[in-house]
């Protein structure tokens, strides 16, 4: 099934022109990294046209990390076409019968003004990066605008769509239900680093780093705040602490590591761990459900994608590191969501906005929860 209203005008479309929203330096930031997999055409049927970059456009950042490298990548671009702004609002309205889709990569505060002008600049799909929102009311706002615009948005939970999630439940669902299983992310600051990372991330674990295995529990295991009938946490391997800030001077309470299980009231369990000081992988870990004694574990970065990075970092160049151990997932994330924007083709596994309220929802509810847990 294609974009009928598309179809009508110019025949059955075979591609949508993209606006990248919020580029940032195009080998530090995830939506320059958006760009650079889309420019090497390596997402069928999408094509880079608009980037809108306010940071780097400001007179503020003219002295800031990322700036000369920008401009010099602009320039580079802007040679190929591609069209740059400061504000969506400056963007030209699509031509009749064009698919535009809005790939919105920019500071979480920004995302609801950034997606409202979107949509009034003609983006009628939306790729929003994760949590979407610092809140669930401002995440409501965003999915009821979108409703009345008839626009469809999608979130960028990339381990939805993961090959190592893929086999965990698959390994799973073979053995009968009679294993548990865990998705455990890691992070690899070191412990001197946690003051920082409380600081820059004062969200806290389960609205940063975890809510991507919280958006898997919502998506795959029926987990809201409604159906949950037991968190249980992990006391022996759980860490509270409370670091002080070493830029604002303020205290700064979160979990520097943590594990939880998850019943619902359908009977359904599963657990989330993560550590910020654990590594750079994530991983599905499956156990025997009576003795504890593991089954199998499946890992993102798996081998292929380890042996393929080489080879992204000849054609890339000094990228972060993590674009390339999760290259494939953001590679087949962005796709799915073209294919079932152009072609109507199902988004299997990917989040929408709604998957996106519950799982905020479920990250503001457990906080508390778990904290008291492990006071």
């Amino acid at each position: 099934m294609v974009n009928t209203a598309v179809a009508a005008a110019t025949g059955a479309p075979n591609q949508c022109e993209v606006v990248l929203v919020g580029c940032g330096c195009p080998l530090k930031s995830m939506g320059g990294y958006h760009a650079l997999q889309i420019l090497d055409n390596r997402v069928p049927d999408a094509k880079l046209k608009y980037v809108v970059e306010p940071w780097y456009f400001s007179e503020a950042a003219s002295s800031a990390s990322g700036y000369d490298e920008f401009h010099l990548w602009r320039k580079e671009q802007e040679k190929n076409g591609i069209e740059f702004f400061s504000k969506v609002s400056d963007v030209p309205s699509p031509e009749e019968g064009v698919l535009r889709m809005a790939v919105i990569s920019a500071r979480t505060a920004d995302n609801p003004s950034l997606l409202s002008e979107s949509i009034k600049a003609g983006s009628k799909c939306i790729y929003l990066e994760k949590p979407g929102a610092t809140s669930v009311d401002e995440l409501l706002k965003m999915r009821n605008t979108a409703k009345e615009a008839d626009v469809k948005v999608y979130m960028g939970f990339n381990k939805n769509v993961s090959k190592y999630l893929e086999l965990s439940r698959d390994y799973a669902k073979n053995h009968n239900g009679k294993c548990d299983v865990t998705f455990l992310h890691n992070n690899n600051y070191t412990k001197e680093e946690l003051s920082e990372c409380f600081e820059r991330n004062s969200e806290g674990m389960l609205k940063n780093m975890a809510i991507h295995e919280l958006a898997i529990a919502v998506t795959y295991y029926g987990v809201t705040v409604k159906t949950i009938a037991e968190v249980i946490a992990d006391k022996e391997y759980s860490s509270l602490q409370t670091l002080t800030g070493p830029s604002s001077g303020k205290e700064f309470t979160d979990f520097d590591k943590l594990k939880f299980k998850l019943l619902t009231k359908d009977g359904v369990g599963i657990n989330v761990a993560a550590d910020r000081c654990g590594g750079d992988d994530s991983v599905g870990i499956i156990t025997d459900a009576q003795t504890g004694n593991e089954l199998a574990r499946f890992c993102m970065p798996d081998e292929p994608t380890i042996a393929n990075i080489p080879s992204l970092k000849e054609r890339y160049g000094n990228a972060m590191a993590y674009f390339f151990t999760q290259d494939p997932d953001y590679l087949k994330l962005k796709t799915l969501v073209v294919n079932n924007f152009v072609h109507g083709t199902p988004a299997t596994g990917v989040a929408d906005i709604d998957t996106a309220i519950e799982t905020l929802k479920v990250a503001e509810y457990l906080t508390p929860i778990l904290q008291k847990q492990l006071k």
